[in-house]
């Protein structure tokens, strides 16, 4: 017996060490396969706009659905940015909803019962947001994170109730508890009876009365088994690696403490029971029956000592997994993002070394990064990239139009003419859409958003108890109170005041009811009303009269305050119905219903009805998708841009538009035939990808009119060219 005991306390140490060893590498291999899962399915749907995969094991499914989840986020937060806005001051009654709260919502739903998986989760969660950030993973960022800090406290309060739980039955065993044990720790026997005699020493000043030592070894000492304890496999290792013989031995000798007092206490129930005549045995089975009876809560007090030293073990074990994390979500980055500074230094060196080479050098930057953004970067999703672009544009504006002006007084009609264009298209790309209210994009066909979590955040930001609807019409409500509480507050105070006053001054007789009306009864010949209290009564008058111009100036400010806010009511529930499915249309009908009949709103029920029946004949639509917001869209955007500034700024130099205009024909044209398209929603958020159906297509006719300018500015560069060139082959000939 004693060699199987020993071979499967062996085999048990050696497990655990095995899994001990292998948290992290289990950890690290399941982020390892998360990722790589993740970025090849954020390939398939950029690429196709769906994702028609079949997974094929536990990571592979859990990815599939986290990225099913994207689309229907993505969707969510691009018509919410569309329907409405949520008005100032209101915000704090708004849950802030970003990929923060979103990777929380996934992580409360796709959780397991296992703490060292969910952990692993938790971190390739901080990976996708990181990654929707385009930014690579820091060590920080996982503490920083909402859903990897519950992660690692669940984990870390798992394992330490394990390691309490363990350490209890050693106090147990301690104490001469029958049963076995997990792992291989050592222990020291308590004597619970030579803690009794030892506290009846100091209680009767060293020498114990022999029929009370004698009853107490006669006693039978019955403790309770110790307890049985199962601990998962993916948990043992980190508990038994946190767990060592010093917490053991501490938490021993702190149960020895503990029942030291509990013997002191235990020596004046003795003393008791023999002061009301009780024998010595039965009071000393009576102590010691209250002794056993409290050890299970003395020694779980003794073993939840231990839990402050594990939980700090098993937080730097997490601690350095932070780092191997890290390092391993790192990727690549591009050498394309150091062209920016290698553009300065160039330009610098030329400006300082060779002057004359400057306009060479811009020409060059421009073609280079014109041919970079057509066929390398992604400007809409690089951060770094559409911040240089978005100052670009602005710079472009404000230059392009002094330079503009330059050239009007130059007289050149093909380069007045070609410049003008291209400012008129600039300003044109940033109003006309590249996609109008294209019909499978819209709410009703989009049955994953629909049966979605985001479908009820939406509504709940629509008519929820701090929706934007409910928000307004709360706002009414208050108007509404507010103008029954002028007339109330003037009638009720000034008139009563005035009657008062009346009354003090014993003019005042009563009310004189009639059928139809109440009169005042006064006495008119009282001298209150005699010339020598004239100034005492008028001045009165004017009080009721300022009082009441008062009431009537705040009423109408309460009515335009209130026609003000059914205005902005009628806006916003036209914008959220001109993007709602009809579904969600009797929804929110049946809401504000709801809300109308539980307040005072009943009094105006046909203005609010009547401005919810007018949005309800609205029809459904898209919204539109402008040239900025695709990826392909904002290449094209920002050719114009820089073809505005080759045109305008340096317009003195054909080469430059001509260059610029043939790369620009050549962006419209990968415009015109797309089979998906990848819509940028906004930034920290996963873009919209959404394949186009049959019938669908681009604003075909914006797009050839960026090829005919672009054409015509190439055509007029091409003739400056020509001309100048004849003109001093002219000039050449006569000399």
């Amino acid at each position: 017996m004693k060699k199987v005991l020993f071979v499967f306390t062996l085999l048990l140490t050696v497990s655990v060490v095995m899994i001990a060893a292998n948290f992290e590498s289990r950890i690290l291999s399941n982020y390892e396969e998360y990722v790589k899962t993740f970025n090849n399915y954020i390939s398939i749907v950029e690429k196709t706009g769906k994702l028609d995969v079949q997974p094929t094991n536990r990571i592979d499914r859990a990815v599939y659905t986290i990225v099913g989840e994207l689309e229907p986020a993505a969707y969510y937060r691009w018509i919410r940015m569309r329907s409405f806005q949520i008005p100032a001051g209101a915000i704090g009654n708004f849950q802030k909803i970003d990929m923060q709260y979103i990777s929380k919502n996934i992580y409360e739903r796709y959780k397991t019962k296992d703490p060292v998986e969910n952990l692993a989760l938790s971190a390739f969660l901080v990976y996708v947001v990181d990654n929707l950030y385009r930014q690579n993973v820091g060590p920080t960022d996982f503490p920083q994170s909402p859903t990897f800090a519950e992660a690692v406290f669940n984990l870390v309060n798992t394992v330490s109730e394990h390691a309490a739980s363990l350490v209890k039955t050693y106090i147990q065993k301690s104490v001469g508890a029958y049963g076995n044990v997990l792992g291989d720790y050592s222990y020291n026997s308590v004597d619970l009876k030579k803690l009794l005699l030892s506290s009846l020493s100091k209680s009767y000043g060293g020498v114990v009365p022999k029929d009370i030592a004698d009853a107490i070894k006669k006693f039978k000492l019955k403790v309770p088994a110790v307890d049985k304890i199962e601990i998962p496999s993916t948990l043992a290792g980190l508990v038994f690696d946190a767990l060592s013989q010093k917490e053991i031995n501490g938490a021993i000798e702190d149960f020895k403490d503990h029942m030291t007092r509990v013997m002191d206490s235990t020596v004046r129930g003795i003393k008791l029971f023999i002061s009301t005549g009780r024998s010595t045995s039965v009071a000393v089975d009576h102590a010691m029956s209250s002794v056993v009876s409290s050890l299970k809560i003395q020694e779980l007090l003794a073993a939840n000592t231990v839990k402050r030293a594990v939980s700090r073990k098993v937080n730097n074990r997490v601690l350095k997994l932070e780092n191997r994390l890290a390092s391993q979500s790192k990727t690549s980055s591009s050498p394309l993002i150091w062209r920016w500074l290698i553009y300065a230094l160039v330009l610098i060196f030329f400006i300082f070394y060779k002057i004359r080479a400057v306009k060479y050098v811009l020409l060059s930057i421009l073609t280079f990064e014109s041919l970079i953004i057509l066929f390398e970067i992604d400007p809409m999703l690089s951060r770094f990239d559409s911040t240089i672009y978005g100052f670009l544009v602005v710079m472009v504006a404000f230059l392009s139009m002094l330079s503009w002006f330059g050239i009007l007084k130059s007289k050149k009609v093909l380069l007045m003419i070609s410049s003008s264009a291209v400012i008129v298209l600039f300003i044109s790309l940033l109003f006309v859409p590249l996609y109008s209210n294209l019909p499978s994009t819209r709410m009703s066909k989009n049955n994953n958003f629909l049966r979605s979590a985001y479908a009820k955040i939406y509504e709940s930001e629509i008519y929820g108890q701090n929706g934007i609807l409910t928000y307004h019409l709360k706002g009414i409500s208050s108007d509404l109170t507010a103008l029954r509480l002028d007339p109330y507050n003037f009638i009720s105070q000034t008139i009563s005041s005035y009657l008062s006053t009346m009354k003090r001054a014993k003019v005042y007789r009563g009310i004189i009811e009639y059928p139809a009306a109440l009169r005042v009864n006064v006495d008119r010949n009282s001298p209150y009303f005699g010339y020598t209290n004239l100034s005492t009564s008028t001045n009165l008058l004017k009080i009721v009269r300022d009082r009441a111009d008062a009431a009537l100036s705040d009423i109408q400010n309460r009515l335009k305050a209130m026609s003000n806010k059914e205005l902005i009511f009628s806006n916003t529930i036209d914008g959220i119905y001109t993007l709602a499915a009809p579904a969600l249309r009797d929804e929110i009908s049946k809401h504000i219903e709801d809300q109308v009949l539980s307040s005072n709103l009943k009094e105006i029920s046909s203005t609010i009805n009547g401005i919810v029946k007018k949005a309800n004949m609205i029809p459904e639509k898209a919204p539109n998708i402008f040239f900025f917001q695709t990826r392909e869209g904002s290449k094209l955007f920002i050719l114009v841009a820089l073809l505005l500034i080759s045109i305008t700024f340096f317009g003195k130099n054909w080469i430059y538009r001509f260059i610029i205009s043939i790369i620009t024909v050549v962006g419209s044209f990968m415009l015109l035939m797309p089979k998906a398209i990848e819509i940028f929603v906004e930034y920290g958020f996963p873009t919209y990808s959404h394949v186009l159906q049959k019938g669908e297509g681009p604003n075909v006719v914006m797009i050839w009119i960026v090829v005919v300018v672009s054409l015509f500015v190439a055509f007029e560069a091409l003739y400056t060219r020509l001309s100048g060139k004849k003109q001093f082959e002219k000039e050449e000939g006569e000399v």
